[in-house]
């Protein structure tokens, strides 16, 4: 079945660090896709949901399901409250202080959604759901060498971005 398709006017396949901005990496066919820089979109602010041809509806929202969600930002770049419940206007995560003079990649964990499948894990079978969380601390940390690869002249961090603080992994990886 094939994918969901991307909104190429709101999205590339050209990672960079220049600039802030939303991700989405389909786990199906291990591509990467982030927000344009463009005039009058702030790439950090733009809904992931939005990144995808049905725009941000309803059918944007189910098609965005099969991706997982992560958001760079760049040193001194603030976090976008459109980030919902992880960023706070103290400049933490979830409550953790982050070193925002640095730049930052932060990947949504959610331990009950199998995004390769696209279905949803009962909270009782907690096998599935660890096998669950580590399949995406993987794609996580593929993501992050991706960034590492750039070579930037800052350190870098990535973190896993749950629910909730307890369900989260800070700082899991840092390179100068």
């Amino acid at each position: 079945m094939p994918g969901p398709a991307i909104n190429k006017s709101f999205a590339t396949t050209r990672l960079t660090t220049a600039y802030p901005h939303v991700g989405l990496f389909d786990v199906a066919e291990r591509e990467l896709w982030i927000a344009r820089k463009k005039m009058g979109q702030d790439p950090a602010r733009v809904s992931h949901a939005k990144l995808l041809a049905a725009g941000g509806g309803n059918m944007a929202s189910a098609e965005k399901d099969r991706f997982l969600c992560f958001w760079f930002h760049h040193p001194g770049s603030k976090p976008a409250q459109a980030v919902g419940s992880v960023a706070t206007a103290s400049l933490s995560v979830h409550g953790y202080p982050i070193e925002w003079q640095e730049s930052h990649l932060l990947v949504r964990l959610d331990p009950a959604w199998d995004i390769a499948n696209r279905c949803l894990i009962k909270s009782t079978d907690t096998r599935k759901i660890d096998r669950n969380i580590d399949q995406q601390y993987a794609w996580g940390e593929h993501l992050f060498n991706q960034y590492r690869e750039l070579k930037n002249d800052h350190p870098l961090s990535w973190h896993l971005v749950g629910p909730r603080a307890q369900d989260s992994l800070f700082y899991v990886e840092r390179v100068e």
